[in-house]
């Protein structure tokens, strides 16, 4: 199936002009003792810059980052069915910390980047029983999560278009790490004050319902920020990106 995909990219490629890396993305020179060091300031410095989109590049701003939906889910620790949408991510482009690490060899970039607080605002679609009480509602809820490291392990494959060698995500996987969680949902039990005391219940128990979600949330995480990596990677060919490279 992974073949299939980007034999189908490379096609969609094929009408694609290449581009220079944006001026005000660092380039680092892989030949330099120094280049992870250099790749962390560079990642970190071209993140910041996606307040606003970079439509040449096709990339969209990352405030806020947009899933537009996760699966459905029937809960493990509450018996109803839930489904989020239009989920929308702030807080992206604040890094207090980027590590980067680039094997060329195996073709694999590992990056850890420490957002100190990022936000997830979104919509929701419930039904079950909650408390012996019949769910059926929908309404917004918000996520606040403070100290987030997020370690991205991104793999490429390679390809030649017109002389030029570039980079494709085929593989991504994704660990999030936050210190803390705030959650509050809105409009999912009539009475105010119950509604109140789940959200607040579920802010204590924020690492049992992290557990619960995580593995949902990052497939569909991951996708979408691979699937943004590639519309940059299929227009800036691999010298273009890195220094000290033969074309």
């Amino acid at each position: 199936m992974k073949t299939l995909v980007v034999l189908g990219v490379f096609a969609l490629t094929h009408f694609c002009s290449s581009l220079s890396l944006p001026p005000s993305f660092k380039m680092c020179d892989r030949r330099k003792a120094d280049f992870n060091d250099c790749l962390s300031v560079a990642i970190q410095n071209a993140i910041s810059q996606l307040d606003e989109p970079l439509e040449e590049y096709g990339l969209p701003s990352f405030e806020p980052f947009l899933l537009p939906n996760l699966p459905p889910k029937v809960g493990r620790k509450i018996d109803f069915y839930h489904r989020y949408k239009n989920f929308k991510i702030y807080g992206r482009t604040k890094i207090s910390k980027t590590r980067a690490k680039m094997d060329f060899h195996d073709k694999t970039l590992t990056l850890e980047i420490l957002n100190p607080e990022v936000r997830y605002v979104f919509e929701y679609d419930a039904k079950g029983k909650m408390f012996l009480l019949p769910i059926d509602t929908s309404g917004t809820a918000s996520t606040t999560a403070y100290n987030v490291t997020y370690i991205f392990t991104f793999t490429f494959g390679e390809y030649t278009r017109e002389d030029q060698r570039y980079f494709q995500v085929i593989d991504t996987h994704l660990v999030v790490q936050p210190q803390e969680m705030v959650f509050q949902f809105d409009n999912l039990l009539e009475d105010v004050e119950l509604n109140d005391a789940f959200s607040r219940l579920m802010s204590k128990n924020w690492k049992i319902v992290l557990a619960d979600t995580v593995l949902l949330y990052v497939q569909a995480y991951s996708r979408v920020y691979s699937d943004v990596f590639n519309r940059f990677l299929r227009k800036v060919p691999i010298t273009e990106i890195f220094d000290g490279l033969s074309k």
